[in-house]
């Protein structure tokens, strides 16, 4: 099938090809062509729609009760792996809401080597800074939403000597013992209007936090350096 909306290879038979030489029939328009094309996709997404695919564990409990045979053959394969992935989420590391306070020496256990297959957001502070305030008050938020990330902060000048305070905050994001992104002071949000879902946008783009946010969140923002 040619892609939807490209205006691709016409598919048509070759009785259609001849009839459309003698003036038989029209040529088809882009238009006819997108509307098969669309039709097509259409179609082909009903065929492969599953209703069970997206039941709980109840509610194919529910159905299996009067299903016949075939039908509970079917069933059953949605309820083992709607099983597995149950086991799966439980089986997930889940972290205390709050930014923990690390040391220096804490940095290596408790982020570069803490273990595999989850996040680590590391938040280099300053004491009685606002915006540093700002940014532990966020993420604080962030961490009562999403358990299966790691929330974590320490003092810059502790971590890295004679750490300028124009950097301030930094926000770190590891994952397996990497720092996949670092973001620099308040500037590389929106500023002193950074709110939280800002940050969850950030951190959403990188899989740091499970959001469900589809887009990022309008606002209008001066770009003085914070």
């Amino acid at each position: 099938m040619a892609a939807l909306g490209t205006g691709g290879a016409k598919e048509t038979t070759e009785w259609e090809e001849i009839l459309k030489e003698k003036g038989i029939i029209p040529e088809k328009t882009q238009e006819e062509i997108a509307e098969e094309q669309l039709k097509t996709v259409v179609e082909e997404s009903v065929a492969r729609y599953d209703p069970n695919a997206s039941k709980t564990v109840e509610e194919l409990d529910e159905d299996l009760e009067d299903a016949d045979s075939e039908e509970e053959r079917i069933l059953m394969k949605h309820r083992e792996r709607r099983m597995m992935e149950m086991r799966a989420a439980q089986s997930r590391k889940q972290f205390s809401p709050g930014v923990h306070y690390i040391s220096a020496a804490d940095w290596k256990p408790e982020v570069s080597e803490a273990g595999p297959d989850f996040h680590i957001v590391v938040l280099l502070f300053q004491e009685g800074t606002p915006k540093s305030a700002l940014m532990e008050d966020i993420l604080l938020n962030l961490s009562q939403k999403f358990k299966h990330t790691k929330f974590v902060k320490c003092k810059a000048t502790d971590a890295i000597a004679n750490y300028p305070d124009e950097k301030i905050p930094t926000v770190l994001v590891y994952y397996n013992g990497i720092v996949k992104k670092n973001f620099v002071g308040l500037g590389a949000f929106k500023g002193l209007k950074t709110d939280a879902d800002d940050v969850e946008w950030e951190l959403g783009k990188l899989g740091a936090v499970e959001t469900d946010m589809e887009e990022a969140p309008e606002k209008s923002f001066s770009f003085k350096r914070v």
